[in-house]
């Protein structure tokens, strides 16, 4: 998934090699769009692995509507984004739909209440 404004090289290499390239957006990808033209290719269960940018573009348009949180037994320091990171929105409550645990991790999914 694409805009416009993407570099047509760079799209012509990806057709070229066998992806199917859709544009969603002109300067910046439109995250609606986008999962609009997902939907109509019939793929309407997106996860998302984008990083914190997308994923609060996801938020923004209120496309998301559960949430997976690994909670691993490991401390990391250091400058690392939240996992949404942007021009921050309102925040959306979340309810805890399951919870497994394997060894000393946990596998959280929440569903956001609407």
């Amino acid at each position: 998934i694409t805009c416009t404004a993407a570099p047509s090289k760079l799209c012509e290499a990806w057709t070229a090699a066998g992806a199917t390239v859709l544009v969603a957006g002109e300067d910046t990808v439109d995250v609606t769009a986008a999962v609009s033209a997902l939907a109509t290719r019939g793929l309407t269960r997106i996860d998302c692995e984008g990083g914190p940018r997308l994923f609060d573009s996801l938020i923004e348009a209120g496309l998301v509507d559960e949430l997976r949180l690994t909670i691993s037994p490991l401390l990391v320091s250091g400058m690392a984004d939240r996992i949404a990171c942007g021009a921050g929105v309102v925040p959306r409550s979340l309810e805890l739909a399951s919870v497994l645990a394997e060894d000393d991790t946990l596998l959280l999914r929440y569903l956001v209440k609407r």
